[in-house]
């Protein structure tokens, strides 16, 4: 075989399936990459869901995303580490399973605030202040690698991205960490990765006026690589941030003795039902570490009955005890036993 006829049989092999096999390889790298690190920090749960016959709602945690941090040595014109937390933002909403809060841009919110306040200003139309919601949890993000391959050894992460090559493959793969704001501690990682490739007979492909996160974006290999990586990371997020489920509560007690509870029927709460109000739950921290250890149920403080209903809301009248005070937690209580109801 003349030498020519050796490099066409080599390059043929290369791209038979033979020679696809370093990519199925690689492909099989990145889904494993998902599933080896992701971990969860078991956290004590504070409360469990309310007893029936109160209705079992998750509620959202509040999560705020900062800047990516990029080490995957891509320094083209797209700023990947603002623009992947943006993506993140925006599939952690599509979601719905997060309350996701601005923390990139907030400077320009308070901003916004401070003029409200100059005397330059109208005041009909102000906000009132004291209104911006605490996040829960911090979400980091760390990209590993944001790369696009050729066959022939064309390497496209730097500068420009231009491939030419019989099979190309782009590869996104990033790690968040899930940080409890109130302590500090990590509570979960998720590790994910986004693969795509081309087998075209001549693949040409120039990213130019190509905006990062655009839809053109999404129609390319690396857009497509991201999304994957994207939406497998919010998946894994969903299983790490521990759950928090509605309590029935004391949301105001008003001057004249009347007890306004947070949820109306369709939380659970019915006319004529007696209900024993606790304190909230205390947490047990380890005297070496400070970690919680558990949480312990609050004293009761007494008892109230349920007389009628306003809007969402439901009206109550104290029965046993006097010091009640917003937040407090409501428990079933059936009068002809004297106890709680299981």
């Amino acid at each position: 075989m003349s030498h020519s006829g050796a490099q066409t049989q080599k390059r043929r092999t290369f791209l038979g399936p033979i020679g696809l096999k370093p990519l199925l390889l690689k492909l099989l790298f990145f889904v494993l990459l998902g599933s080896v690190f992701p971990g969860c920090r078991t956290v004590p749960i504070r409360l469990p869901p309310p007893p029936s016959p109160f209705i079992k709602r998750a509620i959202k945690p509040a999560v705020a995303v900062s800047s990516f941090d990029n080490r995957s040595g891509f320094e083209g014109e797209w700023r990947i580490g603002n623009g992947m937390a943006d993506l993140l933002i925006a599939e952690l909403q599509r979601s719905g399973r997060f309350e996701v809060l601005e923390r990139q841009h907030l400077n320009e919110i308070l901003t916004e605030l401070g003029y409200q306040r100059s005397p330059l200003f109208r005041q009909e139309g102000r906000v009132r202040l004291g209104q911006l919601k605490h996040g829960r949890y911090l979400i980091r993000g760390v990209i590993h690698d944001f790369s696009h391959t050729s066959g022939a050894g064309f390497w496209a992460g730097l500068r420009r991205l231009f491939l030419r090559g019989r099979i190309s493959e782009a590869r996104v793969a990033l790690t968040l960490t899930v940080v409890d704001v109130e302590s500090g501690a990590v509570v979960g990682t998720a590790s994910a990765a986004g693969y795509a490739h081309s087998t075209a007979a001549e693949f040409n492909a120039q990213y130019k006026n190509v905006s990062f996160g655009g839809e053109a974006f999404y129609r390319t290999p690396l857009g497509s690589a991201t999304r994957q990586a994207i939406r497998e990371s919010v998946r894994q997020l969903v299983r790490c941030i521990p759950r928090e489920y509605w309590q029935p509560m004391i949301a105001e007690v008003r001057a004249d003795g009347g007890i306004v509870l947070n949820g109306g029927p369709e939380a659970g709460f019915e006319v004529g039902r007696f209900y024993q109000v606790r304190k909230p739950p205390a947490p047990v921290t380890c005297p070496i570490t400070g970690d919680v250890l558990d949480w312990l149920p609050g004293p009761v403080v007494g008892r109230i009955r349920v007389i009628g209903f306003e809007s969402r809301l439901t009206v109550a009248t104290p029965v046993v005890g006097s010091h009640f005070e917003r937040g407090q937690l409501l428990e079933p209580f059936r009068e002809e036993h004297g106890e709680p109801t299981p």
